[in-house]
């Protein structure tokens, strides 16, 4: 290989290292079995903290930074889907611009921008059956979801300010026929 071509190779790899999308430092907590939740994310301190639901099969979480754009992509190579899902907790580090936006792929290619969460409740519900507000309420180990009198949720313990349903002026009660979270 002569002198022309070895240079003209290293510079189209040192080309494709810098145009390439830069090193994501992150990581990915936990696959907590769910039916409802809130989809998002929260930015504090250089940290975008997303919440998402995916299938709780899917084989890898990955992100990926394209400028502005931080990509949560949930991969599935031995295409085994299963018929539940799971909230995940990602936290993206090192984030230096706050003009980002986050958008979540779902192992199906389909794309959802998720919003940021700062300001708004949180808390989920699960919709059961109810006749009054006495058949519903609060649970969960933060108190974030509205569900009926019997039903057994499990979730994780953590605390978010945006589960706090007074501060957001919200209560769990029986609405339409449904255990849900509403405005007071």
């Amino acid at each position: 290989m002569n002198c022309k071509v070895l240079l003209s190779c290293i510079f189209a790899a040192f080309l494709l290292l810098c145009l390439s999308d830069q090193q994501v430092d992150y990581s990915v907590k936990g696959c907590n079995q769910t039916r409802f939740f809130t989809s998002g994310y929260e930015y504090s301190n250089g940290t975008i903290t997303a919440y998402i639901m995916r299938n709780c099969c899917s084989d890898e979480i990955a992100v990926e930074k394209s400028g502005s754009i931080y990509k949560i992509i949930e991969k599935d190579e031995d295409g085994k889907i299963c018929r539940c899902n799971c909230m995940s907790t990602v936290e993206i580090r090192n984030v230096e611009d706050e003009n980002f936006k986050v958008v979540f792929i779902d192992f199906g290619g389909g794309e959802k921008v998720l919003k940021n969460l700062k300001g708004e409740f949180c808390g989920w519900s699960t919709y059961a059956t109810c006749s009054s507000d006495a058949d519903c309420v609060a649970g969960g180990c933060s108190g974030q979801v509205c569900m009926g009198k019997g039903e057994d949720v499990v979730t994780t313990c953590e605390w978010r300010d945006c589960y706090d349903a007074k501060k957001y002026g919200m209560v769990c009660g029986c609405f339409n026929g449904r255990c849900q979270w509403a405005q007071s």
